[in-house]
Formats: structure tokens, sequence, C-alpha cells
């Protein structure tokens, strides 16, 4: 089993996790670090301007979407990548081990 980490909940975090969650093992996981509990579609930004949008209607909750889709989402800013031991640090303390680590903040 390999644990496959994004950091990172943005435009690049959240295709990369669902590429990775399609294309991995069943047996291994997928896990998503990032301090937003949205997802902010940035390019709808100027729908928000000329008022066609809201800025809710741009914005999706993440946990239940990663939830659906079998990822694993940690909700807090990462403040520590040991890249020597494969770990993330995030900001209550706790450690994530990964084997595989994608970087898109």
């Amino acid at each position: 089993m390999a644990r496959i980490v994004v950091l990172g909940a943005g435009i690049g975090g959240v295709p990369m996790a669902f590429e990775m969650k399609e294309n991995a093992r069943p047996e291994d996981e997928v896990i998503v670090i990032s301090d937003s509990p949205t997802f902010h579609f940035v390019p709808s930004n100027p729908w928000v301007a000329v008022k066609w949008r809201t800025a809710d209607d741009i914005k999706v909750e993440l946990a239940p979407v990663f939830q659906k889709k079998g990822i694993t989402f940690i909700q807090q800013a990462a403040t520590k990548v040991d890249p020597e031991n494969n770990c993330i640090e995030v900001a209550d303390g706790t450690k994530v081990d990964y084997d595989y680590l994608v970087i898109a903040t």
C-alpha cells in the first residue's frame, strides 16, 4: 500500500488528488492537506466582479467531495515538510507520513 499526500487543495491540488485516486491501486491511500475548507474556482472571479455569480456560487465544500471520492481530507495548515523522513507536520502537531508527496500550493 502506498500513501500519497497532496499538499494544497486549489486549482492544481484538487484535480491532482482526483487523478491520483483514479489511477492508484485500490489499496493505495490518497490524502489531501489544506487549511481551507473550500475550493474556490479562481477562473470564475470575473463573473463575481460583474455580478453574474456570487462568491458562494464559485466555492465548494471540500470534505464531502473528497469523502465521496474515497480521499482523506485533513483541513489544517502544513507547518513542516520533512523529506528525509517522508513526513509532514500539520498545525496541531500531528505528523502525516507519506510514500509520495505532491506539492500543489
